[in-house]
């Protein structure tokens, strides 16, 4: 069981990076008039709903703190990002940062993706933690 919660844990990290790619794209459409930001905004909250996913799977399948702390920055990383555009009246330079911290949120779930699915660290073998 334990082995199959590693599994969807770095399963559902690749599941968030190929959504964050097809952010960028959802966001030219925005930028280029082709459609509303409205996809890009749903497709975003979702993302932020997967995220918390990911850290309840770091809490019942891998257990170990790197593996929780992982998912709780890329939890709270999300929750910052998908903030920022609000701050665009107010304060532009720091609504600014929503596609740095799209790129942070990427490369983490990519190395959370790794840990058990694939080339990962530590843990690429697929191997839980020990109880």
């Amino acid at each position: 069981m334990r082995k199959a919660l590693c599994t969807a844990y770095s399963g559902v990290g690749w599941l968030i990076v190929a959504l964050g790619v097809l952010q960028f794209f959802l966001a030219g459409l925005g930028i280029f008039g082709a459609e509303s930001f409205d996809a890009h905004k749903s497709v975003g909250f979702a993302i932020h709903g997967i995220t918390i996913v990911v850290f309840l799977l770091a809490i019942a399948g891998p257990r170990t703190g790197q593996d929780i702390g992982m998912g709780f920055v890329l939890a709270a990383l999300t929750t910052l990002q998908i903030s920022l555009p609000g701050l665009r009246d107010d304060a532009p330079w720091l609504a600014a940062f929503h596609p740095v911290l799209a790129l942070l949120v990427l490369g983490l779930a990519a190395h959370i993706g790794r840990r058990y699915i694939g080339a990962g660290g530590a843990g690429g073998s697929g191997a839980p933690a020990a109880a």
